[in-house]
């Protein structure tokens, strides 16, 4: 069982860490930020654009949303949390994961949401 280290040229990173790690059937994907000089930056565009962005990541690891087993959204204010609701329970409506929300601060003050995944990949 190897360990698979990915990044992807059109998912931005804030740092040096990998986009994605995979562990046998297990792909960990860092925290998404949806931030953007190109797009609104209302909560639910960031988290659309972060949403998107762990979707690549699956695509490229060859996993779809219905393996998300596990996610985390961290909020930047819990004024946001019923909003994350909607929008989470829009997203995952089918299937949804195991969750886990933390409120607390980005280095990033226009960032809103992050998201992090777990992930099945058969």
């Amino acid at each position: 069982m190897g360990i698979k280290r990915l990044n992807l040229s059109d998912v931005p990173r804030a740092g040096s860490y990998s986009h994605s790690v995979s562990v046998g059937n297990i792909l960990f994907i860092s925290g998404q930020l949806g931030v953007s000089k190109d797009t609104k930056n209302n909560f639910e565009a960031q988290f659309n654009m972060a949403m998107s962005n762990i979707l690549k990541i699956c695509d490229a690891n060859n996993t779809e949303k219905a393996n998300i087993v596990k996610m985390v959204v961290y909020l930047s204010d819990a004024r946001y949390f019923d909003e994350m609701n909607k929008i989470f329970n829009e997203t995952f409506k089918d299937y949804p994961p195991a969750r886990t929300t933390i409120v607390c601060s980005f280095p990033n003050p226009d960032a809103l949401v992050e998201l992090e995944a777990t992930v099945f990949v058969n």
